[in-house]
């Protein structure tokens, strides 16, 4: 039986890759298996952002860590799972390794790119119209982190745990495993999908109402009601996914309308811009453009600012 545990101050666990392979010599299509718990907190390189030559997979067991995948920054909290392809660069900012309880796999396959559909190997009992439509939801999105990911934890305790006594047989076992996760990824990611259509087409159809008639009076009740939700499931919807309540966003639109005018109808008053875009008078229509942008309508039509 061979184990590579790392017990360091502040840190304990197991890792096995590429120069201590333990368990996972007689398993090549996983490049790296780690559990690692930490009590004080750590620097390390090889936490810093890295490219892999394999999905890379986080499980958060406990604690939160600062992360950045490709150029985005992400706040990795308990129970949260992040997934990377090989071309996504991914990893701690300053490598530090915060206090708390990660679990990571690498899993190597025969060929994955951002041109190239996924192909995990002869290893696997996967359709290969499953593992491409895999693939696809993987590339399609900068990284994916998903959240409360809680049913993913007695994956990575399995593992662990199989890789750990390697028991006869466990090669098998760990496979088994792998595919099951694999399954519950995709179906994730497909629900996922669905949602994020859902949501697009959701505040698609609301940008659709309201700039059909930004003169209208739009009467929050009203807008839910035609959206088929009460009130209060409408403003939580509409600030989810938008970042504003629904008057905020209304007003959002009206500028952006107004923008767009300044821009490219110049021979349009200020006065006949802000009754086309549904302000009340010049004087609304000025206040609430400077409070959202820092400069006048007038300024901003001058300027010929974007």
């Amino acid at each position: 039986m061979e184990t590579q545990t790392i017990n360091k101050p502040g840190m304990n666990g197991v890792w096995w890759y590429e120069h201590n392979p333990g368990p996972i010599k007689n398993l090549p299509f996983i490049r790296q298996f780690g559990h690692m718990k930490v009590t004080r907190i750590n620097l390390d390189e090889n936490m810093k952002p890295h490219l892999n030559d394999g999905i890379e997979i986080h499980y958060i067991e406990s604690g939160k860590y600062d992360w950045v995948i490709e150029d985005k920054t992400v706040e990795l909290l308990t129970d949260d799972l992040s997934i990377t392809a090989p071309w996504h660069l991914n990893g701690s900012p300053s490598g530090k390794m915060d206090l708390g309880e990660l679990n990571w796999i690498v899993i190597k396959p025969e060929y994955f790119s951002e041109i190239d559909q996924l192909n995990f190997g002869d290893w696997t009992r996967l359709p290969a119209n499953f593992q491409q439509n895999l693939g696809e939801l993987i590339a399609s999105e900068r990284g994916i982190v998903i959240r409360n990911a809680r049913n993913f934890k007695r994956y990575f305790l399995d593992l662990k745990r199989e890789l750990t006594d390697q028991a006869d047989g466990y090669e098998m076992i760990v496979t088994n495993i792998l595919e099951n996760m694999l399954i519950a990824l995709n179906r994730h990611l497909e629900n996922r999908k669905q949602q994020i259509q859902e949501e697009d087409s959701f505040i698609l159809s609301l940008n659709e109402a309201i700039n059909a008639d930004l003169t209208k009076k739009w009467i929050v009740d009203d807008l839910a009601q035609q959206f088929g939700m009460g009130k209060t499931k409408f403003t939580d919807e509409v600030r989810r996914l938008t970042g504003y309540p629904p008057n905020s966003y209304i007003i959002n639109l009206k500028l952006k309308r107004a923008k767009d005018l300044l821009l490219n109808a110049p021979s349009q008053t200020l006065s006949q811009i802000a009754y086309t875009c549904g302000f009340s008078s010049l004087q609304h229509f000025t206040s609430s453009f400077s409070q959202r942008t820092g400069i006048t309508p007038a300024s901003f039509r001058k300027n010929g600012m974007n």
